[in-house]
């Protein structure tokens, strides 16, 4: 039978240490919940060496007596709760008396601390927890509590923290949280001699937000405020049009402590269903108060987790508080810009002369817009109702038709040489000297059916020939129809006996990826000429930053920015702009997700991104020859004919197979 040992009082310690100090952010937080209960309304957290160097921590609250200093070292000593019923109705944010023993087994502590009948501070040391020594000393009414060498004693525990970036992010989140909790204090983080963030303390939640979060995060919240009974939901939570990729943006407390619960989470995202689009997750600062005997709070010792005495009641109570504002009637909603087309009227089309046969509905017909032809019965005058545009003006709005193709040509990145222009032909009148243009000369009445014919004439069909595709014998080429676009997000055209359908913005990511993936490396970027500042948890931006290289072979150029925030500079050259903030928050929730993912797969992801993003959406109003191009393209087999994601790209319809739907043949 094995030895039975009672461990010694230093060994014991550490183990226990272990379960309240895992990395330098459990300190920060153990610190500052005491400085909260201590009355404070100023609360200063300063580290280095992402905290395990040092971890400073001031406050203005009550301080401490000189006479219980070294009391409150020991495991177990406490001023919030003094009998086993106290625990039924736990109002402080700590309650247990492990946070400074803890803290003192694994690190060189100093306490500065003074009280307000106290005539001079007390300045008091432990290392690796023995005291060392007391002396008198100055500060203003408040503690300071410096922490160093943060587990200088336990090597197995030091060897498994982050690098010293990624520390002082999760200690900047703690931070965020308490402050967002707390906006009647003035939180400042200073991190490597740098301000990352300054909270004013005037307590206005808002005011908080914007300090810790952002004023874009800001802008999107909608505040929530309900009560049922003595509990009662109150803060802020994103518009439907605002949601996230990820989760990182929920913040809850209960009695203004911050805790992780799958119940408040599963009753925040119920209420936003049917309003939000399929993977994407609200954000929230949200606290929830209720008295303090219907929760327990001593489940865990890092006390993040709690349990409620009626799970369903606070379901309940969280679902109709959120989803009573989430659909109201005011809630912002996606709404196009219509401003820059506002100071003009729609032109209106001149209707075709009648005609003995319609047109055939292969051809592309593009009507030219001109104003209003005058009435018969009136005598037209030339200053109420000009002629329809002719000559150099009829010239003009032609090279207006093209410049636009050629634009959006670029927009969809495709390159064409002038053989593989589709053909885009407008009948017009011939160019007339200056002595004979319509503006010279009185205009004359014209009866509805003369008017002229050059903006009634269809356009030319858009044919070309496109590569074989394999029905065809060898070597001869098969004629690609642009007959039109369904639903604004289906090219349909015709080959041969074959009806393709191809889904626009499949078919362009593919062939974006394929041009990412083919260049990764020399990814051309833009720089953006204003920066765009993002906000992500602690794990996204640590995910983030540490894929410096990854990002900048794909065209990105992202910078820490303090705080919760990072700056992009530069994005890949196909990357919209407006599209720049949702890109980085999905690369880097991904990035945080996937950790054990090999490098080949992260890149491969952050390429399906960029692609996704810069690609052409469904609705997009896109011009005919550009989509006849990506057709083109699509067709000729330069591209595998599915998405990166593996959707398919196109769909056939052969004329047999159409012409038995129809009863044609049997």
């Amino acid at each position: 039978m094995a030895v039975i040992h009672v461990l010694d009082k230093h060994t014991a310690e550490l183990i226990a240490a272990g379960e309240v100090v895992e990395r330098p952010s459990s300190v920060v937080k153990e610190l500052v919940e005491n400085s909260i209960d201590a009355g404070s309304s100023v609360i200063s957290v300063e580290i280095s060496r992402g905290g395990v160097g040092s971890i400073s921590v001031s406050d203005n609250g009550s301080g401490i007596e000189a006479e219980y200093i070294a009391t409150a070292f020991i495991r177990h000593a406490t001023s919030k709760i003094e009998k086993p019923e106290d625990l039924d109705a736990i109002g402080t944010l700590g309650f247990r008396g492990e946070a400074l023993a803890s803290i003192a087994a694994v690190s060189r502590v100093e306490l500065l601390t003074r009280t307000e009948k106290d005539e001079f501070a007390c300045l008091y040391r432990q290392e690796g927890g023995e005291e060392l020594s007391a002396e008198a000393a100055a500060r203003p009414v408040g503690t300071t509590v410096t922490v160093r060498d943060l587990f200088y004693n336990v090597p197995a525990r030091m060897k498994f923290l982050k690098k010293d970036a990624s520390e002082g992010n999760y200690v900047g989140e703690v931070v965020l949280r308490q402050a967002l909790a707390h906006p009647d204090i003035s939180f400042r983080f200073v991190k490597e001699g740098k301000e990352q963030f300054l909270t004013p303390g005037d307590g206005d939640p808002m005011s908080a937000i914007r300090a810790v979060l952002g004023r874009e995060f800001s802008k999107s919240l909608l505040g929530v405020l309900y009560q049922q009974g003595p509990m009662a939901v109150e803060g802020y939570v994103t518009a439907p049009i605002a949601c996230r990729g990820s989760r990182s943006m929920q913040f809850f407390y209960v009695n203004g402590r911050q805790i992780q619960d799958r119940t408040l989470m599963a009753a925040l995202e119920a209420a936003y269903k049917g309003v939000m689009m399929q993977g994407k997750f609200p954000g929230c600062v949200l606290n929830l108060t209720m008295p303090p005997e219907r929760v327990d709070v001593n489940v865990h010792p890092a006390k993040t987790e709690v349990r409620f005495a009626n799970t369903g009641e606070i379901f309940d109570l969280m679902y109709k508080a959120v989803r009573g504002v989430v659909t109201r009637n005011d809630t912002p909603k996606k709404q196009l810009d219509l401003s820059a087309a506002a100071p003009q009227p729609a032109p209106q089309a001149v209707p075709a002369a009648p005609r003995a046969e319609r047109p055939s509905a292969e051809a592309e017909q593009i009507t030219i817009p001109v104003p209003p032809a005058p009435a018969p019965q009136r005598p037209v005058q030339t200053a109420v109702a000009p002629a329809a545009p002719t000559g150099d003006g009829m010239l003009h709005q032609t090279s207006q038709i093209a410049y636009q193709t050629r634009r959006s040509l670029r927009a969809l990145d495709i390159e064409k040489t002038p053989e593989e222009e589709p053909a885009l032909q407008v009948r017009s009148a011939p160019v007339l000297p200056p002595q004979e243009r319509a503006q010279d000369r009185p205009a004359a009445p014209q009866p509805e059916t003369e008017r002229p014919a050059l903006a009634a004439a269809p356009v030319q069909t858009m044919e070309e020939a496109a590569p074989s595709t394999g029905s065809a014998p060898q070597g001869e080429e098969k004629t690609l129809k642009y007959i039109g676009e369904a639903f604004r997000t289906y090219i349909l055209a015709e080959c041969e006996d074959e009806i393709i359908l191809i889904d626009k913005h499949a078919a362009h990511e593919r062939i974006l990826y394929e041009k990412l993936v083919a260049g990764y490396g020399r990814v051309a970027g833009q720089m953006l000429m204003t920066p765009v500042s993002v906000t992500l948890s602690a794990a996204e931006k640590n995910a983030l930053l540490a894929e410096e290289t990854l990002l900048q072979n794909a065209g990105f150029e992202v910078e820490d920015f303090g705080g919760a925030s990072v700056l992009v500079r530069a994005v890949p050259a196909n990357v919209p702009v407006e599209s720049v903030e949702r890109l980085t928050e999905e690369i880097a929730a991904k990035l945080a997700s996937g950790s054990r993912d090999t490098l080949s797969e992260k890149t491969d992801w952050v390429l399906h991104s960029i692609a996704c993003r810069a690609a052409i959406k469904a609705g997009d109003k896109d011009p005919a020859p550009a989509l006849l191009a990506l057709a083109r393209q699509i067709l000729s087999g330069a591209v595998p004919p599915f998405c990166p994601r593996g959707r398919p790209v196109l769909i056939r319809l052969t004329q047999k197979e159409l012409e038995k739907q129809f009863g044609r043949r049997e």
